[in-house]
């Protein structure tokens, strides 16, 4: 009864579901530059394609938010899942462009295994959104704060690998400094995603 209320031109999960898609297209993305650094322009444009498209997706769900009077959740989770994968979309680009930038020669072992548990939060967060849709629990938190768990250590243990040098060279040290850029990028969209789940949570309490 109540989903036969719901305007037909807002279809605000379909929307954030093919957005939460983008985001996990973006961290396949960066792991295929992480899988082959010399080779990063084909994927990097991949990532750039893919921002200008959540760019647009977003402006399209704040329009039908701004529009509808009836929602199928609260305005406010709905606003604030499209913010936080939005938030998500544009941290990646911005660490890709850092990856692209620098051109590095080698890839620190670390940080590719941190973007391989990072991307499967991110497939977790769309499982948890298309439970959120058909108003059921998916019963992926546990899953999902194992996986935190252990992008929070493998981050540490990059951090850790980078400095743990003993005399290092000028270039050591700029290559330290341009490591710490991306591993403070990386670690921003870690708890970005860490908050689209806790947002996805909270609105799953108080809708099933």
């Amino acid at each position: 009864m109540f989903q036969a209320l719901l305007p037909k031109g807002a279809p605000f999960f379909e929307l954030l579901l093919e957005q939460n898609a983008i985001l996990c297209s973006m961290t396949g993305a960066t792991l295929e530059i992480l899988e082959d650094l010399p080779d990063i322009e084909l994927p990097h444009r991949k990532i750039t394609r893919l921002e200008e498209e959540g760019d647009t997706l977003q402006l399209a769900i704040l329009r039908h938010l701004s529009q509808t009077f009836i929602t199928p959740i609260d305005r406010e989770d709905l606003l604030r899942i499209s913010m936080d994968q939005e938030e998500a979309i544009d941290m990646l680009y911005n660490m890709s462009n850092r990856l692209y930038i620098f051109a590095f020669p080698r890839l620190r072992f670390p940080m590719r295994r941190t973007v391989h548990k990072l991307d499967e939060m991110a497939h977790l967060t769309g499982v948890m959104l298309k439970g959120l849709s058909e108003r059921r629990d998916s019963h992926s938190t546990k899953e999902f704060r194992s996986l935190r768990d252990e992008c929070d250590m493998l981050l540490n243990m990059g951090l850790m690998e980078m400095y743990d040098i003993e005399k290092p060279s000028s270039s050591d040290i700029v290559d330290i400094m341009k490591w710490t850029q991306v591993y403070s990028r990386l670690e921003m969209i870690m708890r970005r995603i860490i908050m689209l789940a806790e947002t996805i949570d909270e609105a799953v309490l108080k809708n099933v």
